[in-house]
């Protein structure tokens, strides 16, 4: 019994290797796709249907921990798009958000970081232009 355990571990960590390997590679392979999710979703959450904006929440703290640059670009280019009254407006909305979070992907942390998302989205909405 204890043999066959110990198989299973390694097969185990040889799966989880092979897929740390492949993520890897496709990363490597598509440089820009942290920062194109990032804008994606941001872009959904801000402009798109409301129906649409719990499932586009979940996944936005893990993508914003895995790429702090991108989440950065797209800010700053968020930012660049804004006249300056809307820059000052917008940049104390992106403080409020990222206020109080921690770099965890604890359940308790990822509920405060959807919470301030949603204020973020409602407050931005109200003067965000195109």
């Amino acid at each position: 019994m204890r043999l066959n355990v110990a198989l299973l571990s390694v097969d185990r960590l040889k799966s989880d290797h092979l897929l740390s390997f492949l993520s890897l590679q496709h990363l490597a392979a598509q440089p820009d796709l942290f920062s194109s999710l990032t804008a994606t979703l941001f872009n959904l959450l801000l402009f798109g249907p409301p129906q649409n904006h719990w499932a586009v929440m979940r996944p936005m703290l893990s993508l914003m921990l895995a790429s702090e640059s991108s989440f950065t670009a797209y800010k700053d280019h968020l930012m660049s798009t804004q006249d300056s009254t809307n820059q000052a407006l917008l940049n104390e909305s992106f403080n409020k958000l990222l206020s109080d979070v921690n770099r965890s992907l604890e359940s308790s942390n990822r509920d405060r970081f959807t919470q301030k998302l949603t204020a973020f989205r409602v407050s931005t909405r109200g003067f965000l232009t195109l």
